[in-house]
């Protein structure tokens, strides 16, 4: 482009010629780059998982359909039994001060860290979680590829997010369910390579922005503030008598922010 337009500078008609001949190579060329960059990200990533419904990832409706059937199984049975398995498999702070000593051992101890994912207290609390995981779990889905990778990172959000929430209530007899904590995590794994701004784009393509990029420190702020408010403004719609656990929100999208790059196949 330099010598076109010193060419084009000298003002006669058969340099405005060349020039513009240069200037249409230079964009042949450029549209070729661009072209086989395309081609090469191609070939080089994972095809995205086949699709149940539309073009949503499997892995990501089959865990929905999981959730939506564990808690139309839960609805089914005996009242007292249903808050029976709650109170077993959701997460109370207070097994953590009893330690290995409590019930369950070891097993209690930590499989309600990610067995209270699977649970959910009302149908609008289901609903909500279903919406954000086809949301924010399907550009997740199709990033990570393979569906270990996505159930290893959903599961340890929200196993992070029971932790985060515990730390604020261990000792209070409450007691945490749902997979609000998994699905903050698939948020801020997205945050790490979808939500750029236009000249951090190359960075994202071929891996994961910084945690110190600017885009990463916005979002960071809004979601974390938004959930903060919850301890100011109260329980939204659909809570009923629960209150929102935003704690496991903050606690799980923080994790998936630190943890995505480790599954992130592009990384590697």
């Amino acid at each position: 482009m330099g010598e076109s337009t010193t060419i084009f500078a000298r003002g006669t008609d058969e340099a405005r010629r060349i020039a513009r001949a240069d200037m249409a190579d230079d964009g042949n060329r450029d549209a070729q780059g661009r072209g086989r960059d395309f081609w090469i990200r191609a070939e080089g990533e994972r095809a995205p998982p086949r699709g149940i419904f539309g073009d949503v990832p499997a892995i990501v409706t089959i865990t929905a359909g999981l959730l939506a059937l564990l808690y139309g199984v839960m609805e089914l049975l005996p009242s007292a039994t249903s808050e029976a398995i709650a109170d077993r498999f959701g997460l109370a702070p207070l097994r953590l001060v009893e330690g290995l000593a409590g019930e369950g051992g070891a097993i209690g101890l930590f499989a309600p860290f990610f067995t209270h994912i699977l649970i959910h207290a009302t149908l609008t609390h289901l609903l909500f979680n279903l919406l954000w995981l086809f949301v924010f779990g399907t550009p997740i889905a199709r990033r990570l590829g393979a569906s270990w990778r996505f159930w290893l990172f959903f599961a340890a959000c929200g196993a992070a997010g029971g932790a985060f929430f515990s730390l604020f209530h261990l000792s209070d007899p409450t007691l945490l369910i749902g997979a609000s904590g998994g699905i903050s995590g698939l948020l801020g794994g997205l945050v790490r390579f979808a939500f750029h701004r236009p000249y951090s784009r190359p960075a994202s393509e071929k891996g994961v922005l910084p945690l110190t990029d600017r885009s990463v420190l916005t979002w960071s702020a809004v979601v974390i503030g938004m959930n903060a408010s919850v301890a100011i403004v109260g329980p939204g719609v659909g809570a009923g008598d629960a209150d929102i656990a935003w704690q496991a929100h903050v606690g799980g999208y923080l994790a998936g922010l630190i943890l995505f790059p480790l599954v992130d196949p592009r990384r590697r």
